[in-house]
């Protein structure tokens, strides 16, 4: 597998509850918005398509990952979670020639390009390749094209995880504490800014 067969999808239509009304995408983090970060990382990767999936009229959303060359999609089930977004995902790729999708969260700023090149030359023959921090699985997710019929199904919350969890062959990828790191609370956010 190349990362040139594969598309890339970045998951950003989440309400990011726990933050109040604020996007916390748009939240700055480092000298840029949040997101900015993963939209950096995408945008980088040699990958066959790239795909950020936002919640309806988000104009910021938009222009932040529009102006890094990301295509878009506008999540209109964006309140049922990460499973409707990663599924309307899958069915906009799924028509073009690609081998697999590496599924990115638009709240993770520290991943690497080189971790994503490992997934990728991880998967080998298996369904997926997961990210693995302190024993437990999670993205930046690699998946299959075998298994894109599954991640079509998805709905509500139940996301790539899911998925991940019933397939048969896996390759875990050893993610350090940093890159792992995912900004998913008022107080994390504060921990990175000093904010």
């Amino acid at each position: 597998m190349r990362l040139e067969t594969t598309a890339c999808i970045i998951l950003a239509s989440g309400f990011s509850r726990r933050f109040g009304a604020k996007n916390k995408l748009l939240s700055p983090f480092k000298g840029k918005p949040l997101a900015a970060h993963c939209a950096a990382l995408a945008a980088a990767l040699p990958v066959h398509t790239t795909l950020g999936i936002i919640q309806p009229g988000d104009r910021a959303m938009a222009d932040l990952f529009g102006s890094a060359g990301i295509g878009l999609m506008e999540n209109p089930k964006a309140d049922e979670g990460q499973g409707a977004s990663l599924s309307l995902a899958v069915r906009h790729i799924e028509p073009l020639p690609v081998t697999a999708a590496i599924v990115l969260l638009a709240d993770m700023p520290f991943v690497s390009a080189r971790h994503i090149e490992t997934l990728v030359n991880q998967i080998g023959e298996s369904d997926a390749a997961a990210s693995q921090h302190n024993n437990v699985l999670q993205p930046p997710l690699l998946f299959a094209r075998s298994v894109f019929p599954q991640l079509r199904k998805l709905s509500g919350d139940r996301g790539g995880k899911a998925v991940l969890n019933s397939l048969e062959h896996v390759e875990a990828v050893e993610m350090n504490a940093h890159e792992a790191t995912d900004i998913d609370t008022p107080e994390k956010l504060a921990e990175y800014t000093g904010n």
